[in-house]
């Protein structure tokens, strides 16, 4: 029964016995509403089967000129198509979670560390993570807009992924401009 159903029917009782059963059924009405949903833990499509399919499918061959990306003559970020001078003594990124070397069930947690060599810090604002499929798509706002980078790294928690295999490339430049480079690949059920 509903507070406004109970308390029309409550404003018919007169005398002080109507008080007194007012008052019950007020509180039975409050005992038998449903309770307030609670909070869940909010999860988010990193990207979708339907995008997967997409960037996975075949398509007529373009350019495969990846060129080293020095980012300290513009200040630029990297793009998805950004490598490292393997000469330099570049950061690195580690990644803790998950483990990659066994199937995984979504949603998942992501955590990143970043390792900035002795001479210059992580700019994180070059942050970025690429979907390696036929086409290379940069997903970084996704993660960028739920969760913030920081020098030391990012922590993504309810990434849903579809099932089957994916590859992401994870990026990130010093103040140098010297890039930290790493791919994970995911296998998920």
């Amino acid at each position: 029964m509903n507070r406004s159903r109970v308390l029309a029917i409550t404003a018919g009782l007169i005398g002080s016995a109507g008080l007194i059963g007012t008052a019950g059924l007020i509180g039975t009405a409050a005992a038998v509403e449903p309770p307030a949903p609670t909070k869940a833990t909010a999860t988010f499509d990193l990207f979708t089967a339907s995008e997967a399919t997409t960037w996975n499918a075949p398509r007529p061959k373009g350019s495969d000129d990846f060129r080293t990306r020095e980012l300290r003559d513009d200040g630029s970020a990297p793009t998805c198509r950004s490598t490292p001078d393997n000469e330099a003594e570049n950061p690195a990124i580690k990644i803790l979670a998950p483990a990659l070397d066994k199937p995984l069930a979504a949603p998942i947690d992501i955590n990143l560390q970043f390792v900035p060599t002795t001479s210059a810090p992580i700019r994180p604002d070059t942050f970025r993570v690429c979907y390696l499929g036929l086409v290379t798509m940069d997903i970084t706002k996704r993660v960028t807009d739920r969760v913030a980078v920081t020098a030391q790294g990012i922590h993504v928690t309810g990434a849903n992924l579809p099932s089957g295999r994916h590859k992401l490339l994870l990026i990130v430049a010093d103040e140098r401009g010297r890039l930290a480079r790493n791919e994970a690949d995911f296998y998920i059920q």
